[in-house]
């Protein structure tokens, strides 16, 4: 064919690209909202993507499907015969391009005068075309109402409230709690491997006991119950390995700790009541060091010979053995001789080395051991639903939970606390923790054989009397003060290894006090 017209068959061309482009945009938009359509109903009845994740995702899709549609409708590959034959129908040229291509190509056997002609005169009828309006840049209308239809229906299933984003804020709360635990356990790992107080035998079995903590949390398919079953079994493993003398014997100079108003006395009382008889061996040994150039007058050795004095009363029942060598520590500071109060003081200084230094495994198994408590904590925190949640669940499941201020409570009322002495807070008793609390030992005693205790009752006639509290002059609301005991008792669970039972009154306390 001519070259004018491959000019204008190119221009015939790209009129038609960019009408598909046009036309595949529209289809682009309809297929990207029906794929959002369909997984904001699949998130309705599996926790798979939260609404704004799919929102998002509605903004990229609409605009994705926008660009390859119209991508793929202006590079979508088209034959030329194809194209012509599509020109001669919608611009009405009565076959003209497609009889003056197959007279180029010879399939149609002419004169060469008469092609000539034919091809002129197609060249002049297409120039004289606007293929604009065969060919008009607007979607298709089939397209822009399937689009409205699809949007109205996507309105609601990404705007109003879904079912499951309460699942997925628990199962990502608790993937966080389970790489927060593993954080920890990886720490306190380290930390027993760098630790030069336990025994290789200890050691070995401490390291042991976490890793397999470690392998559960690990792995994806573990369930949050197993989960914490595993860091119970490694708290109860870490548990065994301590020595219950010498931490006795802590906690036995713990509540010997003297009560003297003397200032030399003070800071060995401090030690003492926080548990730390390495720090009180330091003091005392401070006290006769020369390099300090300090030395003891009368009135301190005599101070310290009461504080002594005290604590070997204290210990006399517990202990005493100890007692007698603080007893004779006492006598020698009564003395009044300096070379002698020196040596007894530095004697005391060495028993107490002594038993920090016993204690000292404890200790390290103790971080290990509040390491697993916190991790517990917060996988059980992560499963806790919120407080609106649960009292909408207590309010549905609870037969009791309606009752008013003075409805009496029934043996089917979770925590009525029916059992003398027991403390039962929404349905927990002292025997919930994660493991048991009291050791193997204590166990036979606590289920062991008991008796029922009748205490006297004094009979009243009349109706019941009611007695209202006298207001003080201040009147603090406890909303006011919640917040600020319930993170000192948070921070002080953090900082101890309190045994399970007990942690776990203190999380249902402050619980049940939630304003």
């Amino acid at each position: 064919m001519k070259p004018a017209l491959d000019h204008e068959i190119a221009r015939l061309t790209r009129a038609l690209r960019w009408h598909r482009a046009v036309y595949g945009s529209g289809w682009g938009v309809v297929g990207a909202l029906a794929g959002i359509l369909i997984m904001a109903g699949i998130a309705r009845l599996t926790p798979l993507w939260h609404q704004a994740e799919l929102r998002l995702a509605g903004v990229w899709a609409v605009g994705g499907g926008l660009f390859l549609g119209s991508l793929l409708g202006y590079a979508w590959p088209a034959p030329l015969s194809r194209r012509l034959r599509m020109f001669d129908r919608r611009l009405h040229l009565a076959d003209r391009l497609t009889t003056a291509w197959e007279l180029s190509q010879g399939r149609i056997n002419a004169p060469a005068a008469l092609t000539r002609l034919q091809q002129e005169e197609t060249l002049t009828a297409v120039r004289a075309i606007d293929p604009r309006p065969a060919f008009p840049l607007r979607p298709p209308r089939a397209a822009g109402i399937l689009a409205l239809v699809l949007l109205l229906g996507l309105i609601p299933a990404l705007f109003l409230a879904n079912p499951q984003e309460s699942v997925l804020a628990r199962r990502e709360a608790q993937q966080q709690a389970t790489e927060a635990a593993i954080a920890q356990l990886e720490t306190a790992q380290e930390a027993l491997a760098d630790s030069s107080t336990l025994s290789a035998a200890e050691r070995e079995v401490a390291l042991k006991a976490l890793e397999e903590a470690l392998a559960t949390l690990r792995d994806r398919h573990s369930t949050s119950e197993e989960q914490r079953t595993a860091l119970s079994e490694a708290e109860r493993q870490l548990a065994a390995l301590r020595s219950p003398e010498a931490a006795a014997q802590v906690q036995r100079l713990a509540e010997a700790a003297p009560l003297s108003s003397a200032e030399i006395v003070q800071p060995l009382t401090t030690a003492l009541q926080q548990g730390d008889p390495e720090a009180a061996a330091e003091y005392l040994r401070s006290l006769i060091d020369p390099t300090y150039q300090q030395s003891l007058t009368a009135e301190e050795m005599l101070a310290l010979a009461d504080a002594f004095t005290q604590i070997a009363d204290t210990l006399q029942s517990t202990d005493p053995a100890l007692a007698e060598q603080f007893q004779d520590i006492a006598q020698e500071l009564y003395s009044g001789d300096i070379a002698s109060a020196s040596e007894a003081v530095q004697r005391a200084a060495d028993t107490l080395s002594a038993t920090a230094q016993a204690d000292a495994p404890n200790q390290t198994l103790e971080q290990a051991q509040a390491s697993l408590q916190q991790a517990q904590e917060s996988l059980g925190d992560a499963q806790r639903p919120t407080t609106a949640q649960a009292s909408a669940e207590n309010a549905a499941t609870q037969p009791g939970a309606a009752a008013g201020p003075g409805k009496p409570k029934t043996g089917a009322d979770p925590g009525a606390g029916d059992e003398p002495g027991g403390i039962a807070v929404g349905g927990h008793h002292e025997d919930v923790g994660s493991s048991n609390p009291y050791g193997a030992e204590e166990a036979p005693r606590l289920s062991g054989q008991g008796g029922d205790i009748t205490l006297p009752r004094q009979e009243t006639f009349g109706p019941p009397q009611t007695t209202l509290g006298t207001p003080g002059d201040t009147r603090v609301p406890y909303e006011d003060v919640y917040t600020t005991y319930v993170e000192a008792a948070r921070a002080d669970l953090a900082r101890s290894a309190y045994p399970p039972a007990l942690r776990a009154y203190v999380r249902e306390y402050f619980n049940g006090l939630e304003p």
